[in-house]
């Protein structure tokens, strides 16, 4: 990393060295005047993290003959700290006790969102700014993690915007979309099983996210691909560029970038939704740096706020630790709950989703109660082709399927009814607001009001 802070085009660039108690005072003088001589940009000043076993210093500017902003509170103080000093390159000389390894994502957020780069002796986190810019209003729906259902809360916000006579384009990213970028008029087209087989057939991933969305919401989407993905959601490969061109040519009044897993699209957008699944662990998101999502968002989405995927007490310690990060962001609490795109009133169903099967129940209660039919069997093996086929055997004795468009829907289950003339039924796996009717729609409308002007 030493060889990274000498880089020529360092010169002009602001760094910021951040320090404990725990070294010894003359030791970290001497890393600070080391620092500044293999830097070859601006020395601004010094972040005191704390500790005080080892320092016996009252007057830590005078020692160190530069400006040191002390904190208390990294989660509150850390944030006004950078905003102070406005570096491009904070460079950390701290270590445990102080800054243990979550503290230390917590910065990486913190510094990322602040839009500077985080390094240590071991590890760079660059802050790397957007480089496709649109010229239509554009809104960002990214997640901190796998299977929360981002892309059924981004199917969901498009048929609100539509509702409210916007008209919206989605351009969405997967690990198995289309090498071109495909456009998929889902308000022109009957999207059939016929249609998606002949889709996987070709071989393409027939279940891909901008196909979803263009099933369920009826709007216009334009599908790209993505491969891998960074801990503040850096992309190594994506056609995304092409994609932002495609949607722009076809003139919509709102474009939606939808995230792919914890993924963020390289798009500058306008403004920022975030999507929490209230299962996952507060470990878990800030040790990803879920942290630079919520500070990045104008509106935070929990879903599955429900027992016993999350009780109460854990919903409530969600918000309040979000409310910390970032105070200015409404955070609205969901629960998801299956709609069939067709009817199933007096069907035999086979049901498949990628839900977690503790909730077997409370799906199985609600589809039946709701839509009038009777459910024999459910898998929650979308994401396993072979457990699929298995569940798929056990109990012959339905005569429908149902199933998200997700991972394996088209290529085992489509296939499976057209072979053995099953009915194949696609459902919205749709969000249900929990608190003040129309309180989505109104956040909706501010934001896009926002990007507007």
């Amino acid at each position: 990393m030493i060889s990274l802070l000498k880089r020529k085009n360092n010169k002009g660039k602001n760094l910021i060295a951040l320090v404990d108690g725990e070294h010894y005072p003359q030791v970290t003088y001497d890393a600070v005047a080391m620092l500044k001589k293999i830097y070859p940009g601006n020395f601004k000043g010094i972040i005191f993290l704390g500790g005080t076993e080892k320092l016996a210093i009252s007057n830590l500017e005078g020692f160190f003959g530069e400006e040191v902003y002390t904190i208390k509170d990294i989660d509150i103080d850390f944030k006004a700290a950078l905003e102070y000093f406005k570096p491009d390159i904070v460079y950390d000389l701290s270590d445990e006790p102080v800054v243990n390894y979550i503290i230390r994502m917590k910065i990486a957020s913190f510094c990322l969102a602040s839009k500077c780069s985080y390094m240590g002796p071991d590890f760079l986190f660059s802050y790397e700014k957007e480089d496709i810019h649109c010229i239509k209003p554009t809104l960002s729906i990214i997640g901190t993690g796998k299977r929360i259902g981002k892309t059924a809360v981004s199917s969901y916000i498009s048929k609100i915007y539509t509702r409210q006579n916007v008209n919206v384009c989605v351009v969405a990213m997967g690990r198995g979309g289309p090498e071109s970028p495909q456009i998929i008029r889902g308000d022109k087209i009957d999207i059939t099983p016929e249609y998606l087989l002949g889709i996987s057939n070709k071989g393409m991933h027939a279940s891909s996210d901008y196909i979803e969305d263009a099933l369920t919401s009826k709007i216009t989407t334009v599908g790209c691909r993505r491969c891998g993905g960074g801990f503040g959601g850096k992309i190594f490969m994506t056609n995304i560029k092409e994609g932002i061109d495609i949607a722009v040519k076809l003139n919509p009044d709102l474009i939606i970038v939808e995230g792919s897993g914890a993924s963020i699209p390289d798009v500058e957008t306008d403004a920022s939704i975030c999507v929490i699944g209230a299962g996952q662990s507060w470990e878990n998101i800030i040790g990803y740096l879920g942290i630079y999502r919520i500070i990045s968002a104008d509106l935070i989405i929990i879903t599955m706020c429900e027992e016993p995927l999350a009780d109460r007490d854990k919903v409530i310690f969600l918000e309040k630790e979000i409310k910390k990060i970032n105070s200015k962001a409404k955070i609205i609490k969901t629960v998801f709950r299956p709609q069939p795109l067709s009817d199933i009133g007096g069907k035999k169903i086979f049901i498949a989703m990628t839900a977690n099967k503790i909730i077997e129940s409370i799906i199985k209660n609600y589809v039946e109660s709701n839509f009038n039919c009777n459910v024999k069997q459910m898998s929650f093996s979308l994401g396993s082709r072979e457990k699929l086929r298995k569940d798929l055997e056990k109990n012959g004795d339905y005569d429908t399927i149902l199933t998200e468009l997700k991972a394996a829907s088209v290529d085992v289950l489509t296939d499976y009814a057209f072979k053995h003339k099953k009915e194949i039924i696609y459902m919205n796996n749709a969000p249900i607001i929990l608190g003040s009717k129309g309180v989505l729609e109104r956040e909706l409308k501010k934001i896009f009001s926002k990007e507007k002007d």
